[in-house]
């Protein structure tokens, strides 16, 4: 097997060599004469193709729609080799040029972008190895545990015809060893997970692997990725994968372009939710038995807690504008009252009232709406409110739903909320009260940690973010009145 299909993503390597060629040119200039695919710097996979100047508009080929009609990109496009058909989707041509080489004559240059490229084996049984390409995996906080040992054996060897004996020339050994990778087993899949080596320290997070033994279903996979990032504090970026044989031959790949919130996710410091050791002396070296056990309370939950929803308001929340954030966070622990409330509806109350005392109210209120003497529109929006005169307000919803969770929260968590409130009416704010937005973000957040982990069971502690030095409290635990505030004036 080629060695570079453990290092790295191989699809440039593969569909560069020469071997390759667009059967089916969908919405791109033809006849292609040749082309290049690789990532950007911004890991998106671009395609560049090189045709002669009388070549056809590939355009011809795309549906057209109305100015300013939202579709989704179908356009594809296949590349066949003798020996795989690789199919490219979410095509999509965004520059044209024309220009002049004395060597080759006039030529035509065109660029796409590309969502996905694919190959799968006939048979999915064949694979026995998956390994995904990720980035964003944290290279500055965490310590691996587990041992990464690779060997790299080279032999020369030479026969010549007519002989039957094959001598060996020459041979090289090589060895490398370094605890740089995470064994982890979440419902049943045995994965290994890993970053490379950061030699650049440009950020605190870099490209890593996450290795599966079997052929894990997309979703499967999408849902551990999800539990691993927010177990890690770090968005993991999903870039594809490489299908390996028992005999460790290449059989398949994707690569996709990532979805990327914002590249503020690269300069980002992981920080986990959750503790991920349970020793003092060594903080950051993770403690495998208490991380999985983290993960697969999380992906046991998952469908529940509708948490592929939460997370992503809560990613997007971390990394969205500062002043916006509050309200994102507000909803995405919104969200999670939700999830609370359908799962557990005779312990969630949302009214005030007993059902007699209730409708007393309801039939005294429309009493005394019916003999007002109202317009009937007015009249109209005034009976809509009979329903809700039972309903307790989100304020009371809410310190309900912290008491069933046995969460205490105390008054720097509660003006925290209010401050979620201010972002989602418009509120005024004092000009300057960027620290105390800052806070108040932190405390936001905190209270989301220890709401997923009390649903979840995922842990009996989080780390408070709001307190210098991040402390480990008790899930139950408010931040003390007395502890110093985590940004100093």
């Amino acid at each position: 097997m080629n060695l570079k299909a453990w290092k790295e993503e191989t699809f440039a390597l593969l569909l560069n060599n020469g071997r390759f060629e667009i059967t089916d040119p969908g919405p791109l200039c033809f006849p292609i004469k040749n082309f290049e695919i690789k990532r950007d710097d911004k890991q998106r996979l671009l395609l560049t193709t090189h045709c002669d100047p009388r070549s056809r508009n590939g355009s011809l080929n795309s549906p057209e729609f109305p100015a300013g009609t939202i579709h989704s990109v179908t356009a594809g496009i296949t590349l066949s080799s003798p020996y795989m058909t690789v199919i490219a989707k979410g095509v999509i041509p965004f520059d044209q040029n024309s220009s002049y080489h004395l060597a080759k004559g006039r030529e035509f240059t065109e660029k796409a972008w590309i969502d996905s490229l694919e190959s799968s084996p006939d048979n999915v049984d064949q694979v026995y190895q998956l390994i995904e390409w990720v980035d964003n995996v944290d290279t500055s906080l965490y310590i691996y545990p587990h041992n990464l040992e690779e060997n790299l054996k080279t032999i020369a060897t030479r026969k010549f015809s007519g002989e039957d004996e094959t001598l060996t020339q020459h041979a090289k050994e090589w060895s490398f060893s370094s605890s740089r990778c995470l064994r982890l087993n979440i419902a049943g899949n045995e994965i290994y997970i890993a970053p490379f080596r950061n030699h650049t320290r440009e950020r605190p997070s870099g490209p890593g692997f996450i290795l599966y033994k079997k052929f894990p279903c997309d979703d499967i996979r999408r849902k551990i990725r999800e539990c691993l990032s927010f177990a890690f504090g770090l968005p993991l970026i999903y870039l594809g994968y490489t299908l390996l044989s028992k005999e460790f031959e290449f059989i398949g790949f994707q690569a996709v372009t990532p979805h990327i919130i914002d590249e503020s996710v690269y300069s980002y410091q992981a920080l986990p939710p959750a503790p991920v050791t349970s020793s003092s002396g060594i903080a950051r070296r993770i403690d495998p038995d208490m991380f999985s056990r983290t993960v697969n309370a999380l992906f046991a939950h998952y469908d529940e807690l509708n948490f592929r929803h939460a997370s992503w308001i809560y990613w997007h929340a971390m990394f969205s504008p500062m002043h916006t954030q509050p309200v994102q966070f507000g909803a995405g622990i919104e969200a999670l009252q939700k999830a609370y409330r359908k799962l557990n509806k005779s312990k969630y109350k949302t009214c005030l009232l007993d059902k007699e005392n209730a409708k007393q109210l309801k039939d005294e209120f429309l009493k005394i709406v019916d003999a007002m003497i109202l317009e009937d529109a007015e009249k109209t929006e005034l009976l809509k409110k009979a329903s809700e005169l039972n309903t307790a307000s989100l304020r009371i919803q809410s310190e309900r739903f912290f008491a069933n969770l046995s969460l205490e929260m105390g008054e720097k968590e509660k003006n925290a909320w209010q401050r979620r409130n201010d972002a989602a009416h418009g509120n005024a704010t004092k000009p300057d009260c960027s620290i105390e937005l800052m806070r108040d973000i932190q405390l936001l957040k905190n209270t989301f940690h220890r709401i997923v982990i009390s649903m979840t069971g995922a842990s009996s502690q989080y780390i408070d973010c709001y307190t210098p030095r991040f402390p480990v409290r008790q899930l139950r635990e408010t931040v003390d009145a007395s502890d110093r505030i985590f940004f100093e004036e």
